[in-house]
């Protein structure tokens, strides 16, 4: 295993210069030793490096041939993302929201203080990522404070990525309705061209699904048919590259909703999609019947509540 070739590879796919990872840890020096492989890493100090890089330790050995049993990434290699997420409890009770408010816009002011000391590529994605909660609380609590956000930072840096990381997953899902919809597909083909051969980084299966389906139902939302067959089409390759029953679900029900935009196929697309709610209600996976059938209702306009296509929403 050729542990600082490998490391040199992730860094040089996301664009990462060797001062944006370099700390009392690991000095620039000593990573540029590594990476040459002059020097040995302890395990604490790769550990330390792949969290900076955001790539899981299965990602990692899995890139470098020498793959330990599956298991999931802790949330220290996923920076403050994992904090950024929204809940339907959370949403429907202003004290809640008032709360997250409070707590991330501390959070906020701590990430812009990180940027302005050390500026880097990723600390200002995770300045930018902060905002664009705060601005989604706001949404639920008051749309008039909602602010602008330039995320064009995060547009190139995903644009330029040579390879993606389940980081770079997690990003791309979490600014996905910040993007025009050519950008969204052209983002969302070079995705699905890098995953994983090896069954081994799972961790990418369920946020794929996630992210796939909420770009469908934007693309449908927005009037883009064809964008929306190409989502299709990604879907069907996680399905066939993870076999989940859930992939299988998630096709039914946008294969209905395709029938259902077109003329004279209304009828069929319903019961598509009803097909789909029926089968997770069998499964008892109850939450999803019930996200299912709320979002057929917006469909064809029983709730006049807008389609979102958030795949940060639980």
């Amino acid at each position: 295993m050729d542990v600082g070739d490998t490391l040199k590879k992730f860094r040089t796919a996301k664009n990462i210069r060797m001062n944006d990872v370099a700390d009392e840890t690991i000095s620039q020096p000593f990573l540029s030793r590594v990476e040459r492989g002059e020097s040995d890493i302890s395990v604490s100090r790769l550990n330390h490096l792949l969290q900076e890089l955001h790539v899981t330790p299965v990602e990692f050995f899995a890139a470098a041939n020498s793959t330990p049993g599956y298991q999931d990434p802790d949330d220290a290699y996923f920076g403050y993302f994992p904090q950024l997420m929204l809940d339907s409890r959370t949403v429907h009770d202003v004290n809640l929201l008032k709360l997250r408010l409070a707590k991330s816009k501390i959070l906020l002011a701590k990430v812009r203080s990180e940027y302005q000391i050390k500026p880097s590529q990723w600390r200002l994605i995770t300045w930018r990522s902060v905002q664009l909660f705060v601005n989604r609380i706001y949404y639920h609590l008051d749309p008039s404070k909602i602010g602008f956000i330039d995320v064009a930072p995060i547009q190139s840096y995903l644009l330029n990525l040579d390879s993606w990381t389940l980081m770079d997953v997690i990003v791309f899902s979490f600014f996905a309705d910040q993007l025009n919809s050519s950008v969204k597909l052209r983002l969302l083909k070079s995705m699905s061209s890098h995953i994983p051969n090896s069954g081994v980084v799972q961790s990418w299966s369920s946020i794929m699904t996630s992210i796939v389906f909420s770009l469908f139902q934007q693309f449908m939302v927005a009037n883009k048919i064809d964008f929306a067959y190409s989502a299709l089409n990604i879907m069907e390759d996680i399905r066939n590259q993870f076999s989940h029953t859930d992939d299988e679900i998630t096709l039914l029900f946008m294969r209905g909703w395709l029938q259902y935009a077109k003329n004279g196929q209304e009828k069929n697309g319903i019961r598509q999609m009803n097909d789909a709610v029926s089968i997770l209600a069998i499964l008892k996976y109850t939450q999803a019947a019930k996200e299912f059938r709320q979002l057929i209702d917006q469909i064809i306009g029983n709730d006049p509540t807008p389609i979102v296509g958030d795949a940060w929403f639980n």
